[in-house]
């Protein structure tokens, strides 16, 4: 082989300085900054289909996931429950969206909830008429309702000791009838303190896929609690027609009486998730459960 020539030489130098220059390049931190635009090619720019104009209203629920976006990102309060806590709904909506969402309690993370089931049907009950006053003006497209509940969390202990004793709070048991069915009313239930008897009618209507129990207020004497909550989002679920469970979070699962209720009538072994202060159950109807019935006398009747 011939050795090349000083022209070749001359010509082969600042193809190797380049080559140099470049491997140089992209192996030093600086290479995004250094790097020509060609070497960090991006993905082509995505097509518009639609015409220029045509506004959020093209795609349902980009308006209102928009808006709450906005807020969020301009307000100092933030949302009752952490990200974390906040990311196991945000798991099921992903999953399940959109859906029929029943939230008790109207709060600063209203409009999030709203914004996350576009499409789906989402419902507020609220206790408290200055706040309910406050998020509506806020919030006017929100669909939420007044609500009125009969506890005080001071009755706690006697509530839950006495609810056995009464055949209204209990699943129907009849041994001597053959539809014994193992549900609860909950509509016009007076009978049951724990049952929240006069909601509007949407709510008893609806076959919920989703509840979240975030209110009444828990924290002092005489306030509410969330006893009557817990009920009834348990007889909700057990009386579910439709495929699938009812995915039910409680809220506050660190105070006494949350923790209680939940174990009590959402039951331990349809606890499926939780983190921080919220607890995920998934519950089934009690059509597709082996005993469908169940007695004053059981441990836990409900579970």
């Amino acid at each position: 082989m011939s050795t090349p020539g000083r022209r070749g030489l001359l010509a082969a130098g600042p193809s190797a300085l380049l080559l140099a220059a470049f491997l140089l390049v992209v192996t030093t931190p600086l290479a995004p900054y250094l790097l020509p635009p060609l070497a960090l090619s991006l993905p082509c720019l995505p097509a518009v289909t639609k015409p220029s104009g045509s506004g959020y209203g093209a795609a349902p629920g980009v308006a209102a996931l928009a808006e709450a976006a906005v807020a969020y990102a301009t307000s100092v309060t933030v949302p009752q429950q952490s990200p974390k806590e906040i990311s196991l709904s945000l798991a099921v909506l992903r999953r399940r969206a959109p859906l029929r969402l029943l939230v008790f309690g109207l709060g600063h993370d209203s409009r999030l909830w709203h914004a996350l089931n576009p499409g789906g049907v989402t419902v507020f009950l609220e206790e408290d008429p200055a706040w309910y006053r406050v998020v509506r003006a806020q919030s006017p497209f929100l669909r939420a309702h007044l609500v009125a509940y009969r506890t005080r969390l001071d009755q706690t202990d006697r509530l839950m000791a006495a609810y056995k004793r009464q055949p209204a709070c209990l699943p129907d048991s009849n041994s001597n009838s053959r539809n014994a069915t193992g549900l609860l009313r909950v509509r016009g239930n007076w009978a049951c303190p724990l049952a929240l008897h006069n909601l509007p009618p949407e709510v008893y209507k609806t076959e919920w896929d989703m509840l979240m129990i975030d209110a009444p207020k828990g924290y002092f004497a005489a306030a509410p609690g969330r006893m009557a909550a817990i009920w009834t989002a348990a007889a909700l679920a057990r009386a579910r027609r439709g495929e699938g469970d009812t995915d039910v979070f409680l809220h506050d699962v660190n105070r006494r009486v949350e923790r209680m209720f939940a174990e009590e009538f959402l039951c331990d072994r349809f606890r499926v998730g939780g983190t921080g202060r919220i607890w995920h159950f998934s519950i089934p109807p009690v059509s597709r459960r082996g005993n469908a019935t169940a007695t004053a006398g059981d441990r836990r009747p409900f579970c």
